[in-house]
């Protein structure tokens, strides 16, 4: 009668009265909790909970300096005898949301602040035209070996600066196109002569098969790119104003690296041992085009396959070492 009433079978509530009866009746009120408390548990959970092991161990790698896709890509690579990460796999969306669905407080901020843009809410910011200076006598990237392009030939490198508050310091920031690798080099001013003197330094220091030529924007740092090209031996292109993604490998390497030299922090503070220490971190962070491999392990590869044994010095003998 019961059953009827209610509009379910009768083995359903026989059911629910054993569960929730006894001697004295059904109890209604300890029935409605444990349904509350099953409801509560049901379901598909987040698989990125703040307060679960998966984000602890996101949150660890943010802390290293990792982004959501190189974190998401490398938990999921096995190859060459690695050991699949422990832990679910994860994609770098589920990362960027988990993040910004954290509450407003000082974890938030923390792990956001790690990401390449820190930006408090995702999406983009116009940004406004940037004015550059003519440089004279200088080869237009239209003229670079169609070899370079591909990025299979390796030595080829893009070049730029970073600038500390008010532009009155700047760091270097040479990369190889194919392995990404980026070196960074200390200078005391950006004046012209200090920026080619501290460029010819960095790549001289390069093996020579490694040193082919560098891609530089169309800075007014750069008007000693006729001594540069004699100190080195390198023929300098440069790529077209306004045009960055001629420098991809170079502007991407400069976002990151604002994750350790922020902008409008000043940079003459630093001297080559503590931008050593900053580059030694970038290069040992995974990168998705090398198949999440480093780019010291990359870079590292090279030098073996030209030392073929023996070590790899430089044109002015001195032994290199990435």
């Amino acid at each position: 009668m019961v059953a009827r009433e209610l509009g379910r079978s009768p083995g359903t509530v026989c059911e629910e009265t054993r569960r929730h009866g006894d001697a004295a009746g059904y109890r209604a009120v300890t029935a409605e909790a444990d349904a509350a408390a099953g409801r509560r548990r049901s379901g598909r959970k987040p698989r990125l909970a703040p307060d679960g092991p998966l984000f602890a161990e996101i949150a660890r790698l943010l802390r290293l300096g990792w982004s959501p896709e190189p974190i998401s890509g490398r938990r999921k690579r096995i190859e060459n005898g690695m050991e699949q990460p422990s832990g679910l796999r994860v994609s770098y969306e589920a990362i960027y949301t988990a993040l910004y669905a954290l509450p407003r407080g000082e974890l938030r901020r923390e792990l956001l602040s790690y990401l390449r843009q820190a930006k408090p809410m995702r999406g983009r910011k116009p940004k406004g035209s940037e004015r550059r200076g003519n440089l004279v006598g200088m080869t237009n990237i239209k003229e670079r070996p169609e070899e370079v392009e591909g990025r299979l030939v390796p030595g080829h490198w893009e070049g730029d600066l970073i600038l500390g508050a008010g532009g009155a310091s700047a760091v270097g920031t040479p990369v190889e196109r194919t392995t990404r690798l980026v070196v960074l080099v200390h200078m005391a001013t950006r004046k012209t002569d200090v920026a080619a003197s501290a460029f010819a330094g960095a790549l001289k220091a390069i093996p020579a098969p490694l040193r082919k030529t560098p891609t530089y924007d169309q800075g007014k740092e750069m008007a000693g790119h006729a001594g540069l090209a004699a100190q080195t031996g390198m023929r300098i292109f440069f790529a077209d104003p306004h045009s960055p993604w001629q420098r991809g490998s170079n502007e991407n390497t400069n976002g990151l690296l604002r994750q350790y030299l922020p902008k409008g922090s000043s940079l003459a503070g630093l001297d080559q041992d503590d931008l050593d220490l900053v580059a030694a971190s970038l290069n040992d962070r995974p990168w998705k085009t090398l198949d999440y491999a480093p780019p010291n392990e990359a870079f590292n590869s090279l030098l073996a396959k030209l030392a073929s044994g023996s070590e790899t010095q430089t044109s002015d003998g001195v032994r290199y070492q990435c």
